[in-house]
């Protein structure tokens, strides 16, 4: 369904619009969306997160820092998220600064996670290379055995990451693809103020 967002004031409310159906409509993961960084070499990854909430702030995500992707975005200090609705042919692009969130907001949400969650965050070395699925599920094991019964605290190199946009383009399909006139809306980020324009598909 065609929902026109050209006439929203901010970015946020326009993200809503397009957003807010989605959870009905897409019962697996639909806060999933593709971020993606840039290496030292200017070679880009990409890989699937969920995002957590959005807000004024940015998108937020969380992850541990000392992965590949932490380690790159925090070294070039700027990433882009793309998320993408297969049900409404909808899809939005932001493209931000990088900074970690406030250490409390990620004290509260680690609580909040299953505590297996909470302990493979612990014994996961992402990203590093790993001998064998037998030794990642007895490290898991072998934990949890040792840590029976006690709190499991976040560890300082977990956590979360907002991508503060300085642009976002909503894009929507018009009349089924029929003739590819694509809706592009932009808010762009100019000195302290929002620019709102329209492109060609």
């Amino acid at each position: 369904m065609y929902q026109d967002v050209s006439q929203q004031k901010d970015w946020l409310s326009a993200w809503k619009i397009f957003y807010e159906p989605e959870k009905s409509l897409e019962k697996d993961d639909p806060n999933a969306a593709s971020l993606s960084s840039v290496d030292s070499e200017g070679m880009p990854n990409n890989r699937i997160v969920l995002l957590k909430d959005v807000n004024q702030d940015g998108f937020l995500f969380y992850t541990n820092y000392q992965s590949q992707k932490g380690k790159e975005l925090f070294a070039n200090g700027k990433g882009a998220i793309t998320w993408w609705s297969r049900t409404q042919h909808k899809s939005v692009r932001a493209q931000g600064l990088i900074s970690k969130i406030d250490e409390k907001i990620s004290d509260d949400y680690f609580a909040s996670r299953s505590r297996e969650a909470q302990i493979s965050a612990l014994i996961s070395k992402q990203s590093e290379i790993l001998n064998s699925r037998e030794q990642l599920e007895n490290e898991w094991n072998d934990f949890k055995e040792k840590h029976e019964g006690q709190d499991i605290k976040r560890p300082d190199y977990w956590g979360g990451i907002c991508l503060k946009p300085s642009r976002v383009e909503f894009w929507q399909s018009v009349d089924n693809y029929s003739n590819r006139l694509h809706d592009r809306i932009v808010f762009r980020l100019e000195g302290s103020n929002w620019v709102k324009e329209r492109l060609y598909p």
